[in-house]
């Protein structure tokens, strides 16, 4: 329901040129708002048809099948009233459109993004303003049909004013054919579908193909939404906030997965992505005498740098923000302890504060020979702000890996940088199940990596359901299809901390890690009944509830502990090792023998004997 009736293909789209958010965020999430005279990615006008002309050029498009056209009015709607045009037919307006040297409002074809050739599917806003009709869902259909044959992935390019209302409930059901062959060609084609926005968005096209694609990435300019925002004002009564619609805001809400500056970095993307994906062919084979990726660790390596950058939204480059002055992690705090109970207390402190510790970010650059990330990160003047759950692909060698799990963000403090637990809504966990549904189809092992005190303890989150989306994702983690390793890298805290943590193949926990039932300040209150426990009602807490890694291990609930060195890079090195040494164990089980043995560790998933009396 596009609130773009019956647009003439010469009506520009809308100028977006105000600040990322404008007057207000209704998500609940925080409000990335860019200071006077600084705009969040420059966001500009978009200009849909040059940037698609752009990049047809730059991945060498070649059209498939010449062009295809409606033979006769399906539907008879005539417009009325409207000067020189009253009175004209759907087929007059097609007829007049066609003298102007247009044809229709997509086109698909193969392509070749960065050596790698893929099927190109493009609806262009020149044409009724992109609106879907009989014709696009042919060639959609086409365009998938064509990548199952030649076992091609497939890359959906969109700019749509939603269904075309001339074609009525025949244009609609193109919503549904649209779905069908997507999923038809994920059954048949063990390859990414990526759906690219790279002009406005809305209707139809928005809650039908794209939500389906394993991936959704835009071009900053872009809006996205089902209701336009005049329906929305005609509908709830209130004016629509400035941008709540953007590509940026639909980020943050994670209905779109990668926000890009412009063509050429979609182009440069997708060829990451699909050589991160593509997987090694059979006589290829991942052994332990693969050299280690971390040599020659020098003085200058042994604590962490961040760069702090003006406001925006960065990523996914992992360099992009080069020739900012780096910001080392806060030094480490002296200790001030007389008993081990007091040493827990300081453990605990510094899983929530020490920037030097191992996060999944810092996992995916170093501990894997490429990677790309499935993710922006926003930057606020002194805080570098992630979403909480955040994923990658990369390599160890020629073996990709799908990597998902929780992303601590960054404060700074005048010359040193400390960190922000993540705290996980629904919608995060949304995001991890639709990476595992990426990976389990390409047939990639899944590496998880853990560090939350727990999920997002607000109401807003209870209304959209994180009982549920912890969950499903408790499920989709164990019955993952391929290899399953998990990384517990700092707190495991709650459900929260269990979603991303599947108790299935493999289980590391860094030597530092703490796993509870509740972080340490919120087990206390329940303990005791209070909504401040006191400093030694938290200490005595800690001491008793066995939260160390060594009692993980102790208790039979993990596999391996990974010795921590002060200097990160060594540390992300012992991690490699162990990842693969984990990996090429697991590889060689069958999976039916890799179910059978996760089962049977799940069902044995216990810290005590227990008789029956």
């Amino acid at each position: 329901m596009a609130d773009l009736a019956d647009f003439d293909a010469s009506i520009p789209e809308d100028d977006l040129d105000s600040s990322l958010f404008g007057e207000g965020h209704p998500s609940g999430l925080p409000i990335f708002k860019a200071p006077v005279g600084a705009h969040l990615r420059n966001r500009k006008k978009v200009n849909s048809p040059s940037q698609l002309l752009t990049l047809q050029e730059l991945v060498h498009f070649k059209a498939s099948h010449g062009r295809w056209r409606i033979a006769k009015d399906l539907v008879g709607l005539v417009r009325r009233g409207h000067g020189s045009e009253a009175d004209e037919s759907y087929g007059d307006k097609l007829q007049r459109e066609r003298g102007k040297g247009k044809s229709e409002s997509s086109t698909y074809g193969l392509a070749d993004f960065d050596g790698h050739p893929v099927v190109l599917y493009a609806m262009n806003w020149d044409f009724f303003a992109g609106s879907l009709g009989v014709v696009s869902g042919e060639k959609f259909q086409a365009a998938a049909d064509l990548a199952i044959q030649r076992k091609l992935p497939f890359v959906s390019v969109y700019a749509s004013s939603g269904v075309r209302q001339h074609e009525n409930f025949a244009g609609l059901t193109q919503m549904t054919r649209m779905v069908e062959a997507i999923r038809h060609y994920k059954d048949r084609v063990e390859l990414p579908h990526v759906a690219v926005l790279l002009g406005n968005v809305w209707g139809g096209v928005s809650a039908s193909a794209v939500p389906n694609a394993d991936m959704v990435i835009a071009t900053s300019g872009t809006n996205y939404g089902f209701a336009g925002p005049n329906v929305i004002e005609a509908f709830e009564g209130l004016s629509v906030p400035t941008d709540s619609q953007s590509a940026e805001a639909n980020l943050l809400d994670r209905n779109i997965d990668v926000v890009l500056s412009d063509v050429g970095e979609v182009v440069w993307y997708l060829g990451a992505i699909l050589a991160s994906t593509a997987r090694p062919d059979k006589q290829h084979q991942l052994t332990t005498e693969t050299p280690p990726l971390i040599r020659n660790v020098t003085a200058s390596d042994q604590r962490r740098s961040f760069d702090f950058a003006t406001v925006g939204i960065y990523g996914p480059r992992f360099d992009d923000m080069k020739g900012a002055d780096p910001v080392p992690a806060a030094a480490p705090r002296q200790a001030h302890v007389s008993t081990d109970s007091d040493a827990l207390v300081e453990q605990y402190q510094d899983l929530m504060t020490d920037a030097n510790r191992v996060d999944l970010e810092f996992i995916v650059r170093y501990c894997f020979t490429e990677a790309t990330a499935v993710y922006n990160y926003v930057q606020e003047a002194e805080f570098k702000r992630y979403p909480a759950i955040v994923g990658a692909f990369a390599k160890i060698g020629a073996q990709p890996f799908v990597i998902v799990g929780t992303q601590p963000s960054y404060q700074r403090f005048g010359d040193t940088v400390i960190k922000r637990p993540s705290n996980p809504a629904p919608e995060d966990f949304a995001f991890l199940e639709r990476m595992l549904e990426m990976g389990e189809r390409l047939h990639l092992p899944a590496l998880f990596v853990t560090d939350t005190l727990g999920a997002k303890p607000t109401l807003e989150s209870e209304r959209r359901g994180l009982s549920r989306a912890i969950a499903r994702s408790i499920l989709k983690g164990i019955d993952y299809s391929e290899p399953v390793i998990s990384v517990v890298a700092g707190a495991l805290g709650s459900g929260g901390g269990l979603a991303t943590t599947p108790m299935a193949d493999h289980v590391i926990m860094l030597e530092k890690a703490m796993a509870y039932v509740a972080e340490p300040r919120s087990a206390a209150s329940i303990l005791y009944k209070t909504p401040n426990p006191s400093h030694d009602e938290v200490r005595i807490t800690l001491a008793t509830m066995r939260s160390t890694a060594k009692d993980q291990l102790d208790l039979g609930l993990i596999d391996e502990v990974i010795p921590e060195d002060p200097n990160p890079f060594v540390t992300v090195e012992r991690l490699n090792a162990a990842i693969m040494r984990s990996y090429i164990e697991l590889a060689q089980l069958s999976e039916r023998k890799l179910r059978g043995r996760r089962q049977e560790r799940i069902r044995g998933l216990r810290a005590f004997e227990i008789t029956k009396d």
